[in-house]
């Protein structure tokens, strides 16, 4: 028996030690100095579905898998035929992961690493003194002290906690702090690095950095402009003006506009950046005065700048120095991984296929939540990359990763389409009782009879090509995997199995069992006959169309490695802005961008200017017209820009009138200007997520300094190891998101506010702040006051969120639920199989469904996911909010999903026609037709019932009798076709193998939302119909 083609998945982490219950010297027993490679003329392909993968985990950042529960699952044989042997020697044969038809490159690595260790062993005997027990053990766990040591849940929190003791000393150390002139706003310097960890790759690290100094430069030009405004009204004894008008444009406006951007940029790097410049202008606009006195300082403002750099130059340093990595390198690991997930899901899939068994354990759902993050973890690496092949200098070779990185996540969605057949496949086989369930199970036994061997060699193919792309090792300056007779392999077994499908389809229509309920016009038998004939054709197309994915993969590398191979000079050309060269800023068409499509977008954004208007016959009122002319202004990201800057102008108001300023500025009103500016967000959940934490963490913050502060007060040596250990701990829950990434983020913030603030006061580094104990800090008073400051913010955004335009994600998520149905629905009834070329004229060729489009209607249930996780954060009289009722309708959404692209995919490569084809579809129109609008109507009601919040009617539009009448007339068309003599090849049917199957994911996922809706609103309370 052959050895495995499917090979056993390398383990992330180094191997340590084995512990030896006894010595051993001469005698040692190395198996793999006497390995042997031998073949068999019919070797046994095994697959083992999610060995070891089950432990894997993904990192919310960056999708990194770690090691944890060592579960898997049963291994699945895949008996090749002889039939196949040629193809799998054409795989073995040149290629630089089998170097025999049996032996693969991990099981040369285990008998190497199987080899080192008795070597080592023997070493060990035969040089040197008998070891004991416990200096084995020392060794052992030595080994895995330093194995834990190197692990990214270690070194990320441990590099960041480096930066902020690095940055707090900017405080601590006398000779660095005299050299930053006096002040108490030293301590920015370690808040630059709470919020621009060095935890970061190189290039989201250049990303942030340019983020930063451009807010900085735009904080800095605010807080130029506040004094220059007052210094010329004061010049004109009018101050008061001079104050209103910083309130007003700089103050109300300049913050304003910096939570506009925050929210339309959706950029982390960008927000922490729109932190930073909120944390500085606030100091310079209330904490120093000059604006209030209608002075023009430069100093201070050259200070906070100098300070906040300083803190993202310690940031940037030990990112690049301390346990760096790149996003290129960790792009092309994370490609690795994400091909071998889809090999997993692709073989498994296709073994649950032929022997007709679900997925009983959670492994699958695993593998797909995986694969799910590591499409995310594509997205963001490759923009991170986008930097640093700028700093390189080789911008060419990003747009190779761009389509690299595209072509791979398109392989998703024919794993989606994959798994909508097979859960079909299921759903058909369990409803089916008596006669009718024996009909469809020889109907399925001679499809897995015929193409099963088959289907089974092409996956093994597909599955050892996935496990060998794209990269070696994921490094930096690695050489991309290129087989020259690889791709050739997978033509010939597509090919060959193309040409199996075909037969397979025709023989299963010529069953006897098939014609029989045909001749007879059996309606009720031959309905199910169709569907199960459409679900083993649209899963056997779906394997050609993954296949074609893969070649085009294989396409895109073998140009990324042709461009490597050649002489590629490195080239800074996209300096010169001016003249923007197309190679550098555009060298693809629309279709390859890696945007979002316009349609698409505008729907799901919240801005209504696309909307149609029917113009008037007479002339336009004015109130129209200036609705219309307001429509900017209904814009959620609008509203809330709005919100922040009139909310923050109100809340600096009483450090500009003279009654009231001195007791703002003792109890520091600047910092709960700043907390309000950060708590304030979008929607009600996540401001008072936010809030909630922010007091929490205020709390702990300050009692953590506090305590540090009584037993080291102004130790400059203590007090920094001890916000060593206190960030180790934030950062730690900052990067992991648990219990909450802001937690982290504002403990450590507090704790720096007060015990670093007030050690500069014990340095005598502000002469104004005797209120606070000057050169003797009275560290209580300190944490009450900044207490007392946060909570006055924290509140102050509460209320400007729940009272002035609110914004619920509640009704954000039904809002754009409904909608999102109602496009399904409409592109339903616009009947898809009518957008097919050859039944329209040259010039009235219309798309079904976009490639970018299709794409982004996953995404959006992304985003939907993300308004359901706000949603639940709001507060709700009426119990928890059904989060898991939610989550349930967005799974039943995606599979719909799925059936669509099954048929977008079908349509797109529907470029010839037959005469078949054009009666079929021209024969079953007023069918389509009619079943159309009944799935839209549905999908209508469905939508409206959520809006309003009201239970479903019992007698809802049947789609089944449609749909069945549909297949009806397939029958019926059989029928001529059988009597005319014209039957011909039914792979022409493969159009309606797709419609039918879509019909019935449609179908039952609709069932499944109205009865999750009912479960929702399915109680109706007394003043629910009042009117």
């Amino acid at each position: 028996m052959g050895d495995s083609l499917s090979s056993t998945r390398r383990t992330t982490t180094s191997t340590p030690p084995r512990l030896e219950s006894e010595d051993r010297r001469d005698d040692v027993n190395c198996p793999s100095l006497n390995a042997s490679i031998s073949t068999s003329p019919e070797p046994q392909v095994q697959h083992d579905h999610f060995q070891n993968y089950s432990s894997t985990e993904i990192s919310e950042d960056d999708g990194e898998l770690h090691s944890g529960s060592k579960n898997t699952l049963r291994k699945h044989s895949f008996q090749v035929p002889s039939s196949s042997s040629v193809a799998l020697s054409l795989l073995g044969s040149g290629t630089t992961f089998l170097l025999d038809h049996t032996t693969t490159t991990d099981d040369l690595e285990a008998q190497e690493r199987s080899h080192r260790d008795c070597m080592n062993r023997d070493m060990v005997g035969r040089t040197g003194p008998r070891r004991s027990s416990i200096s084995k053990k020392t060794i052992y766990f030595a080994w895995r002290v330093l194995d834990c040591f190197s692990s990214p849940m270690v070194t990320r929190p441990l590099k960041c906690a480096i930066t902020y003791f690095l940055a707090s000393l900017v405080v601590f150390w006398a000779p660095l702090s005299r050299a930053l002139g006096s002040g108490d706003a030293k301590h920015l310097a370690a808040t630059a690095t709470v919020y621009f960890h060095s935890s970061r790759s190189i290039g989201s690290m250049i990303e942030g950095t340019m983020f930063a100094e451009i807010a900085l430069l735009y904080s800095a030009s605010l807080s130029v402009l506040s004094m220059l405004t007052a210094r010329f009204f004061d010049g004109l004894d009018h101050i008061i003006v001079g104050h209103a008008i910083v309130l007003l444009v700089f103050c109300a406006g300049g913050l304003g506009s910096i939570a506009f951007l925050k929210q339309k940029m959706k950029i982390a790097t960008f927000n922490t950046a729109c932190s930073l410049a909120s944390v500085s202008f606030a100091s310079i606009l209330i904490h120093e005065g000059s604006i209030q006195r209608g002075d023009v300082s430069f100093s201070k403002i050259i200070q906070v700048s100098v300070i906040v750099n300083s803190g993202i130059v310690i940031a940037t340093s030990v990112c690049l120095l301390v346990f760096p990595y790149m996003a290129i390198a960790k792009l092309k690991e994370t490609s690795n991984k994400t091909m071998k997930t889809y090999g997993n899901l692709l073989s498994a899939m296709t073994h649950n296929f032929i022997t007709g068994t679900a997925f009983t354990s959670d492994e699958f759902d695993k593998l797909l939540k995986s694969s799910q993050s590591l499409m995310r973890s594509l997205d963001t690496l490759l923009h991170e990359s986008m930097y640093e092949h700028y700093i390189r200098g080789t911008v060419d070779e990003y747009y190779f990763q761009t389509r690299l990185v595209k072509s791979i996540q398109q392989l998703s969605q024919h794993i989606g389409g994959l798994k909508s057949s097979h859960s079909m496949k299921l759903r058909l086989m369990e409803v089916r009782h008596g006669h009718r369930k024996t009909s469809c199970s020889e109907l399925f036994d001679v499809f897995v009879h015929y193409l099963g061997p088959q289907m089974e060699t092409l996956v093994s193919i597909l599955q050892n090509a996935l496990e060998m792309l794209p990269f070696h090792g994921g490094q930096l300056e690695t050489r991309i995997r290129v087989d020259v007779g690889l791709k050739d392999t997978i033509m010939s077994a597509r090919q060959t199995f193309d040409d199996a499908r075909t037969s397979t389809l025709r023989e299963m229509y010529s069953m006897d069992v098939f014609r029989s309920h045909i001749e007879s016009n059996n309606q009720d038998i031959g309905v199910l006959l169709e569907e199960i004939a459409s679900v083993c054709g649209q899963f056997s197309y779906g394997l050609l169309n993954f296949t074609d994915g893969l070649l085009q993969v294989l396409t895109v590398i073998e140009e990324y490695d042709a461009y490597l191979t050649k002489s590629r000079p490195r080239s800074w050309d996209w300096i010169k802005f001016w003249e923007r060269p197309t190679s550098y800023f555009g060298p693809f068409t629309s279709e390859d961008a890696v945007t979002v499509p316009q349609e698409l977008s505008r729907l799901f954004s919240d801005d209504s200017s696309d909307l149609k208007f029917v113009k008037p016959s007479g002339p336009v009122p004015l109130g129209l017209r200036l609705w219309r002319a307001l429509r900017t202004f209904r814009r959620n990201d609008v509203k809330y820009g709005i919100k922040v800057g009139v909310g923050a102008m109100i809340f600096t108001m009483p450090a500009f009138f003279n009654e009231t300023r001195d007791i703002f500025y003792h109890y520091r009103g600047e910092w709960g200007l700043i907390s309000f500016v950060i708590v304030m967000n979008i929607s009600i959940g996540s401001t008072l997520s936010a809030a909630f934490y922010r007091i929490l963490g205020t709390v702990i913050g300050t009692s953590s300094a506090y305590v540090a502060w009584q037993i080291f007060p102004s130790n400059n040596i203590a007090l920094p190891i001890v916000g060593f250990f206190i960030a180790l701990i934030c950062f730690h829950m900052i990067l992991t998101g648990r219990p909450n990434t802001v937690f982290g983020r504002f403990i450590l913030l507090t704790f720096n506010l007060t015990a670093l603030y007030s050690y500069s006061l014990s340095r005598g580094d502000d002469d104004d702040d005797d209120d606070e104990g000057g050169s003797h800090p009275m560290i209580g008073e300190i944490a009450v006051h900044r207490l007392i400051a946060v909570i006055a913010g924290v509140l102050w955004g509460v209320i400007i969120t729940l009272y002035v335009w609110p914004n619920s994600a509640r009704a954000e998520l039904k809002r754009k639920l409904g909608i999102l149905w109602i496009r399904l629905g409409l592109i339903w009834k616009s009947d898809p199989l009518s957008k097919i070329s050859f039944l329209q004229d040259s010039t009235s060729q219309s798309q079904y469904i976009g490639v970018q489009e299709e794409q982004n209607l996953g995404k959006s249930c992304l985003k939907l996911r993300d308004l359901i996780a706000q949603a639940g954060k709001e507060f709700r009289l009426k119990g928890q909010y059904p989060i898991q009722q939610y989550n349930a309708i967005i799974g039943f959404t995606e599979e719909i999903l799925d059936a669509y692209h099954n048929v977008n995919t079908m349509i797109r490569r529907a470029t010839e026609s037959s005469e078949l084809d054009t009666d079929i579809i021209r024969y079953t129109e007023l069918e389509r037709k009619e079943l159309g609008n009944r799935i839209f109507l549905l999908f209508y009601l469905l939508s409206s019932a959520l809006r309003l919040g009201l239970p479903l009617p019992d007698h809802l539009p049947n789609t089944e009798h449609a749909r069945e009448r549909m297949i009806a007339k397939v029958n019926e068309f059989r029928l001529k076709q059988v009597s005319d003599a014209r039957m011909g090849n039914e792979d022409e049917f493969v159009l309606f193998y797709s419609f039918i199957l879509a019909t019935l994911s449609i179908n039952e996922g609709l069932l499944h939302i109205i009865a999750t809706q009912q479960q929702i609103y399915g109680t109706i309370e007394d003043e629910t119909l009042a009117i």
